[in-house]
């Protein structure tokens, strides 16, 4: 179950992609997170936290959480949402990296596997010119977003092993609505004339990606280990591709076409390589 929950969670993302490029393009998109996190805090209202640690590790997570959406989102403005959806699964092979700071050893499975997830992104940001186009910045920010991203998944799996699940997930999302609202402030993206398309949006991803999304997640990743919960989540990109191409009409073209083949393998690389190495120990 805590794996199907998984595989629901990441097909939600993969097709949240859609949306929020849509909506970016008529606001601004610190405006689409500051209402989209403000209406999923609501939701997890209830399950406020009541201790100061549990605050203080929900707030954590949610600047790290901002930190991911702020480059994702920002990096879809100029990217596509196939290029954003496959970058955004380098987060995956970071988790591993990430966690031996924490001391959690890196087998060498895992640096093979970043290493050919690392070619794939060449090639998918600089192997093409036609309607994905070739290198943008929108393509390096969202690397910065994969990053935060995997950095949040190591901190939310230690925390996690020391209480309920359900109490991280409101200061977090409120963080990053105020963080989100400040932002759109600043840069005078407030604006309540939105089409209903955009309100759509931004009311679809509050409850899908944001609300159904995250609480799987959380509820998964109490049960699995991170490793796992992340070889799972590798599944994003292949989501974003496909509703990329169904919805949107993208394509991979050439060398980006291999550099996606790639980015997955380099995902699910290490969980091959150790499944091959415990069956040949077996026998």
């Amino acid at each position: 179950m805590a794996t199907l929950a998984l595989v629901l969670a990441t097909a939600i993302w993969g097709w949240s992609f859609v949306p929020v490029k849509e909506a970016t393009q008529e606001m601004g998109f610190l405006w689409f997170l500051g209402l989209r996190f403000a209406l999923a805090s609501l939701l997890f209202l209830p399950w406020s936290p009541r201790r100061l640690r549990d605050w203080l590790q929900g707030l954590g997570l949610g600047v790290f959480l901002f930190a991911g959406y702020f480059f994702q989102t920002w990096g879809l403005v100029y990217t596509t949402v196939q290029k954003s959806g496959l970058i955004t699964g380098l987060s995956t092979v970071l988790v591993p990296p990430m966690a031996r700071f924490f001391g959690e050893r890196t087998p060498l499975g895992t640096w093979i596997g970043i290493g050919i997830a690392g070619s794939g992104l060449v090639l998918l940001v600089l192997g093409g010119r036609g309607p994905l186009g070739a290198v943008n910045i929108g393509d390096l920010l969202t690397v910065l977003g994969a990053m935060a991203y995997a950095l949040y998944l190591v901190l939310q799996g230690r925390w996690l092993r020391g209480g309920r699940w359900q109490r991280l997930l409101f200061p977090q999302f409120a963080a990053v609505a105020v963080l989100s609202s400040v932002g759109a402030w600043v840069q005078g993206q407030i604006s309540w004339a939105l089409s209903p398309r955009a309100w759509e949006a931004v009311g679809l991803t509050a409850f899908l990606a944001s609300g159904v999304s995250f609480w799987l997640l959380l509820w998964a990743q109490k049960r699995l280990p991170t490793p796992y919960t992340a070889l799972i989540l590798a599944l994003e990109p292949a989501f974003a591709a496909c509703f990329g191409w169904w919805l949107l009409g993208e394509r991979l073209l050439g060398l980006q076409l291999l550099g996606a083949v790639l980015i997955v393998l380099g995902t699910v690389w290490p969980n091959i390589q150790r499944e091959g190495e415990e069956e040949w120990g077996g026998s």
